[in-house]
């Protein structure tokens, strides 16, 4: 699914802000001059509690509330432990945490920080919204064998992270031999090889500390995106875990003996290694990248390369400057 930081969505929806030192009677004030639901009290530029409109009037309303906390200072009637969120993390995964809060902070505001320092607010009417819409363009993408992101996703979350400046690693990985498997086992069991790779794709993806992007170019070809300095951690682990789990797919007389045998092109007998998965990296952390087609151009080389070595396999684009000033892949 498409990687949309959650500052991207709150940066023009910065919320009215109080220093620590207010009274309580201002911030009624302020409800009451303006159609917000949430104040944010600052200390410096530091983040140091939430007020929500509706939970301040209930505490007035009850009895003693008014005469209570009126005069009292902001600290009195703040969440001094509000769902404070990084700039840069995906809306994705801040809509999870926000879900997972006690029943009583559900619907608060989110608190939006960049660099440390406060940077916005946002309502979880909001977030909402923008993920069911971020699902529902990516359903209309999605691919229908394992309904991961299709082409278009894959292109725009590219796009996205140029845009960003990100160092960032594009991984184009993609089933060796599998046309021997589809040919000799159906292709029902190829499906199911195919989903199989979806998982593992996933799962370690999941394991990354940065966002993580995976997509379905189609057939047994498959994206990642992710953080430049995970991508070869990444495609070890992936190798890793595929190995492990591709050898329940086969026959043990196929497993026993170590290929398939099968018709070539020409419809001769040959003996074709078991399906291993090879990966090609393509990263911007040596040299500018301009576009996905530059990208997958790139991509295309490097897959030539290590679909020519035996088994599971990975290279990284690796270009060196030449002394006439072009790059050569080495």
């Amino acid at each position: 699914m498409k990687s949309i930081k959650i500052g991207d969505i709150c940066s023009e929806n910065r919320a009215v802000t109080v220093p620590v030192s207010t009274k309580t009677k201002t911030l009624v004030d302020i409800f009451n001059r303006n159609n917000i639901q949430s104040i944010v009290v600052l200390k410096e530029e530091q983040t140091a509690g939430l007020v929500m409109r509706d939970k301040l009037f209930y505490r007035l309303g009850s009895r003693f509330g008014y005469n209570l906390y009126m005069q009292k200072n902001v600290e009195a009637v703040m969440d001094s432990e509000p769902l404070i969120i990084d700039f840069e993390e995906s809306i994705l995964k801040v809509s999870k945490i926000a879900m997972k809060r006690p029943q009583e902070k559900i619907y608060d505001s989110i608190i939006i920080t960049k660099n440390d320092k406060y940077y916005g607010i946002l309502s979880i009417k909001d977030l909402l919204i923008e993920v069911s819409e971020l699902k529902i363009e990516t359903a209309k993408n999605a691919n229908p064998l394992t309904g991961l992101p299709g082409n278009l996703s894959i292109e725009s979350e590219i796009k996205e992270r140029i845009r960003r400046e990100e160092k960032f690693s594009v991984l184009y990985l993609d089933l060796d031999n599998f046309k021997a498997y589809n040919d000799s086992y159906g292709y029902r069991k190829g499906d199911q090889v195919i989903n199989y790779t979806a998982e593992v794709l996933n799962n370690c993806a999941q394991k990354m500390v940065t966002n993580t992007f995976v997509g379905h170019i189609g057939g047994d070809d498959f994206v990642i995106i992710t953080a430049a300095e995970d991508d070869q951690y990444l495609a070890e682990v992936i190798i890793e875990e595929f190995d492990r789990g591709i050898r329940n797919f086969f026959k043990n007389k196929d497993l026993l003996r170590g290929y398939i045998v099968c018709l070539d092109r020409q419809h001769q007998i040959v003996n074709t290694p078991l399906t291993s998965i090879s990966i090609a990296i393509v990263s911007n952390s040596d040299r500018k990248l301009k576009n996905h087609l530059e990208i997958s151009d790139r991509a295309a080389e490097l897959k030539k390369k290590v679909k020519e070595m035996p088994g599971s396999n990975f290279i990284k684009d690796r270009r060196m400057k030449t002394t006439n000033g072009e790059f050569e892949l080495c």
